[in-house]
């Protein structure tokens, strides 16, 4: 699996996982549940959430998180993967 990108927070996560469930791209969402004991503790990067798709799903869910950044005003390249 690849590197999508790591979202900034769990809104973003929880949009960004929906899209590529909606268009049928596979995800692992890395750390999904880290942090859940103990709300607010944020230790790096143990607590980074990082989203991975299969290789072969990369450059398809690279255009669904930069266009949905886009739309947000983010910067999509912020990690080097969204695009």
């Amino acid at each position: 699996m690849a590197k999508l990108l790591s979202p900034r927070d769990e809104a973003e996560l929880m949009v960004l996982t929906s899209l590529l469930e909606c268009n049928g791209i596979t995800f692992y969402v890395q750390n999904a549940f880290f942090g859940g004991l103990y709300p607010g503790l944020n230790i790096f990067p143990f607590s980074e959430r990082v989203i991975l798709v299969a290789e072969s799903d990369l450059d398809r869910a690279s255009v669904l998180a930069r266009d949905f950044l886009d739309a947000m005003g983010e910067s999509p390249e912020r990690d080097g993967h969204a695009g």
